[in-house]
């Protein structure tokens, strides 16, 4: 079989990964990983899969759980762009590691002084991360119609693993989210006149729906960008709330690292403070194991012991100690 140049390499993998209906962000990542797969047996650096995934944990000391997702990525290629069959567990590579990173948090006080010192469209991104526990993508791919609010309720579609979930919209937000709805729709008028279109990045659903659906209302981004591709129009990217927030930690004087993501955890520690069910969390999360939400009863240090310098020490009775009679 004649070797494939990069350009029918990554024209079959996307054939193939359309065809087994991945996600954008899962084709952009294995299409990374086989770009770097394919340079690293071009410079001589590996012979095959396996000297690749021992070359990725022993010379460039990968964490274990980014070589998994680059066998993930690469099995993929063999089998569906190749044709070569891997058979199960026939390849060595390093565990992962079952300690997870305590994700970093806010207390309620803290994430609402963080919000304070935000404005504009960016607290309004804040308090929903913050209010519903949302991934940063699945809250800026939001359209109109996934915004229920006779019933109080938003809809993130397509979140990590293609999963879609429903969770209540915080009162808190509402008297900032309508004006926002509103101001959203006016933009909408004027770019229908124009033919300005906000597509969807899944070809096959383009395809299904046509581009006259994603003219209309209720295909309208909820944070639209404020510049065109063209004749499309796409979400707002996650750097103008990312500065927001950056700018406002520093403005408050908190010493953690704070992202986007921050709010999201803070969300479930919030809710695990309030005495909610972990299961419920869970589910409101989005998460597929429940190990995957248990990871914030330890970042609250639930279980931790208390240090002997905050507790004194258990009361020893009196005993008078036996002596030898002369």
């Amino acid at each position: 079989m004649k070797p494939l140049t990069d350009r029918e390499a990554i024209l079959a993998l996307k054939n193939a990964q359309l065809e087994a209906g991945h996600l954008v962000n899962t084709r952009k990542t294995y299409r990374g990983w086989v770009m770097r797969y394919r340079a690293a047996r071009l410079a001589r650096q590996c012979q095959d899969l396996q000297s690749y995934l021992t070359h990725l944990s022993t010379v460039e000391r990968v964490n274990p759980k980014t070589v998994h997702q680059a066998l993930n990525a690469l099995k993929f290629y063999h089998e569906q762009v190749l044709g070569i069959q891997i058979a199960p567990n026939s390849l060595k590579i390093p565990k992962k590691n079952p300690h997870k990173n305590i994700p970093v948090w806010l207390t309620h006080e803290e994430a609402m002084d963080l919000l304070s010192h935000i404005s504009g469209p960016a607290r309004l991104q804040a308090e929903m991360l913050y209010g519903t526990g949302s991934r940063i993508n699945a809250l800026l791919t939001l359209r109109l119609k996934d915004i229920d609010l006779a019933r109080g309720l938003v809809t993130f579609r397509f979140d990590k693993g293609g999963k879609s979930r429903t969770v209540r919209l915080p009162s808190y937000i509402l008297p900032r989210l309508q004006p926002h709805i509103a101001q959203v729709r006016q933009q909408w008028e004027h770019d229908h006149v124009r033919g300005i279109a906000c597509p969807s990045p899944e070809p096959s659903l383009c395809k299904k729906l046509g581009r006259r659906t994603f003219t209309t209302l209720p295909w309208y981004w909820l944070f639209p960008s404020a510049t065109l591709r063209g004749q499309d129009r796409w979400h707002a990217t996650d750097r103008a709330i990312a500065s927001a927030i950056q700018a406002a930690a520093q403005a408050a004087g908190f010493t953690k690292r704070i992202t986007p993501h921050t709010l999201r955890h803070s969300n479930a520690t919030a809710l695990l403070d309030r005495g909610e069910n972990i299961r419920r969390i869970q589910e409101h999360l989005g998460h597929t194991h429940l190990e995957t939400t248990e990871i914030y009863t330890h970042a609250m240090g639930r279980e931790s012991l208390i240090s002997p310098l905050d507790s004194a020490p258990p009361a020893r009775p009196n005993i008078t100690p036996f002596r030898r009679l002369a």
